[in-house]
């Protein structure tokens, strides 16, 4: 029942142990890099990274012109079939 606590860190993914009678931290040990690429190879990930972001956003901002569009349609039609809407309308918190 002695078994210690090995805590995760949510931000970085460094460890932590910590002895559950005296509440010590007995290890810290932070999450090892990956620093084996050259730099030519991460600078040529980052523009690929970059591209793909760019479309991405331009496929985003073209479908919220379309949206803002289709939308404003739909308002319209709404608008034209209450006009032609012979009912009166009833406010359901006047019913008794």
């Amino acid at each position: 029942m002695a078994k210690n606590f090995e805590i995760v860190c949510p931000c970085c993914d460094a460890t932590i142990v910590i002895d559950r009678l005296s509440g010590e931290v007995l290890l810290h040990k932070a999450k090892e890099t990956r620093s084996n690429q050259s730099l030519e190879a991460m600078v040529t990930n980052l523009e690929t990274q970059k591209s793909e972001m760019e479309k991405r956003f331009d496929r985003q901002l073209e479908s919220q012109k379309d949206r803002a569009r289709i939308l404003d349609e739909r308002f319209k039609e709404a608008m034209e079939r209450a006009d032609k809407s012979d009912k009166p309308y009833r406010n359901p918190l006047d019913v008794d």
